[in-house]
């Protein structure tokens, strides 16, 4: 008798326990399904007020599924800035917010056109902003959508109307110059995640948990601060933890040159200019400009720069096969070699350098320019690299490093090893392979800025155009 009482307790406390268990199983789906509906209420109410904050004259409706509990509305739950050196003063806007909390604590917001789901401290975006940045045109467009009304939303129909537009006619170009963005927001993780999914990581200059405040900068880095660090790079450096790397890496866009280059090589690709192959063999170049389909050395080649600059216009590779591309006679000058190449700079063994080559550095006499998708590879086989690489890239390098494929993946820069580099680089990305590297940014460079030679071509813009309004839209239930 006792047994099959124990037995039947047994039975009853697993009974419980598998109704507890179901019972929380069917509140965690209940809760989920709901959380799914409003999020996909809440897109549509993002649709809904883009289009109602640029039709005055017309009202919009939806039935609004906002949970038993409703949505509160917060009229001025945040704040955006833009600035930039061009513009006369900050252009300062409010922002809203519309929001849903569940019973587990996950949160739908709407705030600024994009729609947010946050749960604990994981953010993600749900419906992105109206931001448009193009760096082909120039232009970054941003119409701030906020939110005015009633202070709660509950389920059911509601009408969205456009209450008011400010725009900023005075604050339409900003000529050459980069922006910045700084978001104070609750959903500042929503929105740092948005900016490094569409613009890359480097456009993020700070993220400030504290105060829950994200800064951003679109366009590019001043062209001045070009080579004040020994690495700039948009996209990442992957860096031996043995390497002797002496300056900064720093984030960030610089201006990319393919067009430029591209009109060089059309301007330039006549009998005056032209040259054949470079190959070392014809003896020194001096002061002049030259066009060539390659620069493919079969012997060391000196490049005389004391009466003046040296250019060189490389329509296809520059590779120095083991042999030595030197600078003389550049004391006491200004003047420099400067390369601008459409394909790939391969320095595997001999030296890239300025006499006397490993002795006191002066990197500004030597420049080579490439196109976004220039690939580099330097070493292995004691090489020394003394001079400038400019090659940046707006929107990555996507593909591998073919002229390192044993050695760089997707990196577009590639060091390998046995390798002293004296000056900067700029590109999308950068591997420095080995403890065996030694690389040194040149303070003499620190006021160089990119000059293109010769006269008549000009670095690209960095950002013209700036297109914001801010509207405010009235939500309220029917």
């Amino acid at each position: 008798m006792l047994g099959l009482v124990l037995l039947l307790g047994i039975v009853a406390v697993s009974s419980v326990g598998i109704l507890v268990v179901a019972s929380e199983t069917t509140t965690e789906l209940q809760q989920q399904s709901e959380t799914d509906r409003i999020e996909g209420a809440f897109v549509e109410l993002s649709q809904q007020m883009a289009e109602a904050s640029t039709k005055s004259d017309v009202s919009k409706a939806m039935d609004l599924a906002a949970g038993e509990r409703g949505a509160v509305v917060k009229k001025d739950s945040g704040w955006i800035k833009i600035e930039s050196a061009e513009l006369e003063e900050p252009l300062n806007l409010s922002i809203g917010t519309i929001e849903y909390v569940g019973d587990d604590g996950t949160r739908i917001a709407y705030q600024a056109g994009g729609v947010w789901r946050e749960t604990g401290n994981e953010t993600r975006t749900v419906a992105a902003p109206p931001i448009h940045y193009s760096s082909q045109s120039e232009t970054f467009t941003f119409p701030v959508v906020t939110v005015s009304g009633a202070e709660s939303l509950g389920s059911g129909d509601v009408t969205i109307s456009h209450n008011r537009t400010g725009t900023f006619t005075n604050a339409t170009v900003v000529q050459d110059d980069s922006i910045e963005i700084a978001i104070k927001s609750e959903y500042y993780r929503g929105w740092q995640q948005y900016f490094e999914r569409q613009t890359g990581e480097s456009s993020i200059r700070s993220v400030d948990h504290d105060r829950q405040l994200l800064t951003v900068r679109l366009g590019h880095l001043d062209i001045e601060e070009a080579f004040e660090n020994g690495i700039v790079i948009s996209e990442g450096a992957d860096i031996h933890h043995n390497a002797n790397v002496e300056g900064e890496v720093v984030s960030g866009t610089l201006p990319q040159l393919d067009r430029v280059i591209d009109d060089m090589v059309e301007n330039f690709n006549t009998s005056a200019y032209d040259v054949g192959t470079l190959d070392g063999t014809d003896g020194t170049l001096t002061n002049g400009t030259y066009f060539t389909d390659g620069l493919e050395l079969q012997a060391s080649l000196p490049v005389d720069v004391g009466d003046g600059n040296v250019t060189v216009v490389v329509d296809g590779d520059v590779n120095v096969n083991g042999h030595q591309l030197h600078v003389v006679n550049a004391d006491g000058t200004d003047h420099a070699m400067k390369v601008y190449a459409t394909g790939d700079l391969i320095v595997d063994g001999g030296n890239v350098c300025v006499d006397p080559c490993g002795g006191a550095v002066d990197a500004e006499r030597l420049q080579v320019y490439g196109t976004s998708t220039m690939q580099v590879t330097i070493g292995p086989g004691g090489t020394i690299f003394e001079g400038i690489i400019y090659a940046p890239s707006d929107d990555g390098f996507d593909t591998q490093n073919e002229v390192a494929p044993n050695h760089c993946a997707d990196e577009q820069v590639c060091i390998i090893s046995n390798v002293r580099f004296d000056g900067a680089v700029v590109a999308s990305s950068v591997n420095v392979q080995s403890s065996s590297v030694s690389f040194a940014h040149d303070p003499n460079l620190v006021n160089v800025r990119p000059d293109l030679e010769p006269e008549g071509y000009t670095l690209p813009p960095q950002l013209t155009y700036l297109n914001v309004a801010h509207h405010e839209v009235n939500v309220e239930n029917v």
